[in-house]
């Protein structure tokens, strides 16, 4: 896959996420800026801002559970298919464990119960949606150690909620994918069966700015910005906010021993080359890996998938990818 696009062209954002846009701003809900708007007040915004994407909640079955965390109890959101799509006949369903994006500072399991609920009626799978803490209250490492807690809850503790700890799957969108990334990378050290698969969208891989996807979009124009993107690099690493440590990092980690990846990147997305660059080194590595680049999305399109036919079909391309690994 080259890792450039061509020119830029007005007419290369899908029309649908043109019109999502306008149809938010009428409404009033435009994400707020965290550079420039008190984090309390921009978390609210985009708590409001995802209720009305999500729209009404889709069929699933929903229930919470707590883990043991680094720091006290970590909240787990389990999400199975609708009974009508449940075809296990009662057998133990397979999980694919979930991490929300927001650059390590927004977001939660709520902003993306749509995506969730989508997740699982077209993989097969039970979603585990981990509720990790948020930065700057809580800092890397922090929220890979929650992660860590949250797959060995399910090999331990899964069994006796009908998940099956033989076939786990791991992804996130954003800083979720980072997270997801990082704990494929911890779970090649755990007791038990390997991971299954991973599935990666518009990942927050490295601290990078040098790369051709910031110089053409890290202006803002389909949304994402450099600028914003430095900041949450700074509120999850603290002060400095520039680190060369795989563990943060995982662009920069040694990849052998993965499972199997699906990476997706969004076409109008400052963090395109993020997931253009870790294909390259799942490559290299021999790593069976899968690369999609959805060329007229901007980040942040599994969210818009009540609104936008093209960022449905992506979801529903990636969870087809969970299924066809974890229900062999």
């Amino acid at each position: 896959m080259p890792d450039t696009l061509l020119p830029l062209h007005r007419d290369l954002l899908d029309p649908q996420v043109a019109a999502l846009g306008e149809l938010a701003a009428r409404a009033g809900l435009v994400p707020a800026d965290p550079l420039r708007l008190p984090l309390a007040e921009v978390r609210d915004a985009a708590e409001r801002y995802h209720l009305f994407l999500n729209g009404p909640a889709l069929p699933a079955d929903v229930r919470e559970v707590e883990a043991a965390g680094p720091a006290g109890p970590l909240r787990l959101r389990l999400i199975r298919p609708p009974a009508d799509d449940d075809h296990t006949g009662g057998h133990p369903l397979p999980v694919l464990i979930y991490f929300h994006g927001g650059g390590f500072v927004l977001n939660s399991v709520d902003t993306h119960d749509r995506l969730l609920r989508l997740l699982a009626r077209h993989s097969g799978a039970a979603v585990c949606a981990v509720a990790y803490s948020l930065a700057p209250e809580r800092r890397f490492p922090h929220q890979r150690d929650e992660a860590l807690a949250a797959l060995r809850w399910v090999v331990r503790h899964g069994a006796g909620h009908g998940l099956d700890p033989e076939r786990i799957a791991v992804g996130g969108d954003s800083a979720g994918a980072n997270l997801a990334l990082g704990l494929a990378l911890d779970a090649r050290n755990e007791p038990g069966p390997p991971l299954s698969f991973g599935m990666l969208l518009y990942g927050m891989f490295a601290h990078d700015f040098d790369t051709e996807s910031h110089r053409l979009f890290g202006g803002g124009r389909y949304g994402l910005t450099t600028e914003r993107m430095r900041w949450y690099w700074r509120q999850y690493l603290g002060q400095g906010g520039i680190t060369r440590d795989p563990a943060a990092a995982p662009l920069l980690a040694d990849l052998q021993g993965l499972p199997p990846l699906h990476v997706a990147a969004a076409g109008l997305d400052c963090l395109r080359d993020d997931s253009l660059r870790l294909a390259q080194r799942l490559e290299t590595a021999r790593i069976p890996h899968r690369l999609v680049l959805h060329d007229t999305l901007p980040h942040s399109f599994a969210s818009m998938t009540r609104h936008v036919r093209t960022a449905e079909a992506a979801v529903v391309l990636a969870a087809g990818e969970v299924r066809r690994h974890l229900l062999r």
